[in-house]
């Protein structure tokens, strides 16, 4: 039997992104791909590359990289091949607020996204993000970051453009400690139906799309063993207490097909 699985085990080459501007964000996916790998019966072998978000994204295009971890869209279905499976179990639908020091006061009056709207705030989001036809769907107002998106972190404090900047459960606290100029909002979570996906590369040096069955046999996997849950609980259930999460106000979103 050991001969058996040694001799349908496959040795998986991934070139992978470490994502400069978003410091530890990649330590959850990379895990989640090695254990998962492993556990389908098979030897993972990553890659990795620093490099910027937008940068990224660009490598996968033309197959610099393999596989990248990014919000699900139609769009992105389309552009690359996906892993149809939810990897986090929707932490980046779940949004909270970075606002400027002092503005918490008139966030306290916010029962609901009628309330939320009245307020009449922008938020500031990176270009062509998914998340910002979130904020039309809904009617919220917001404004796109043309240049590098942590360009906005330094902008709020300084009144300029953005009121707030809404960022996932699983990323708020790490960049607040890069950022202490700025406030975690301590009321509201933003919340809507989406979740990061694992994308493959469909040409170039590095395509992935060739690892797509056995990787989307190993990510089912991780999800039906609990694989998934338990990353999710080892990296992000302190920032869940840390946020008091259970206690916010949740404003539910509709979500652009």
């Amino acid at each position: 039997m050991l001969l058996l699985s040694e001799a349908h085990s496959e040795t998986i080459q991934l070139h992978i992104p470490l994502i400069s501007d978003s410091p530890k964000q990649h330590q959850y996916f990379h895990e989640l791909l090695n254990i998962a790998i492993k556990d389908a019966g098979h030897i993972p072998k990553l890659i990795s590359s620093e490099l910027p978000q937008l940068r990224a994204k660009e490598y996968l295009k033309y197959g610099g990289i393999s596989i990248f971890w990014m919000v699900e869209s139609t769009q992105r279905n389309q552009e690359f091949e996906p892993i149809k499976v939810g990897i986090t179990n929707g932490l980046i639908g779940k949004r909270i607020l970075f606002i400027k020091v002092g503005d918490q006061e008139q966030y306290n009056q916010v029962k609901n996204l009628d309330d939320f709207r009245k307020l009449n705030t922008v938020g500031g989001m990176g270009k062509d993000w998914f998340y910002a036809k979130v904020w039309a769907k809904n009617r919220l107002r917001y404004q796109e970051h043309s240049g590098m998106w942590t360009s906005i972190f330094k902008m709020i404090p300084k009144g300029r453009d953005y009121n707030y900047f809404a960022r996932g459960v699983n990323e708020i606290l790490v960049e607040a400690k890069q950022y202490p100029k700025l406030a975690i909002e301590e009321n509201l979570v933003l919340i809507y139906d989406r979740d990061y996906r694992f994308y493959l590369s469909k040409t170039g040096p590095n395509a992935g799309i060739k690892y797509h069955t056995v990787l989307s046999l190993a990510i089912k996997k991780a999800q039906e063993s609990g694989l998934i849950s338990r990353l999710v609980r080892k990296y992000w259930e302190h920032d869940y207490e840390e946020l008091n999460y259970d206690k916010r106000i949740k404003i539910h979103l509709k979500s652009p097909d």
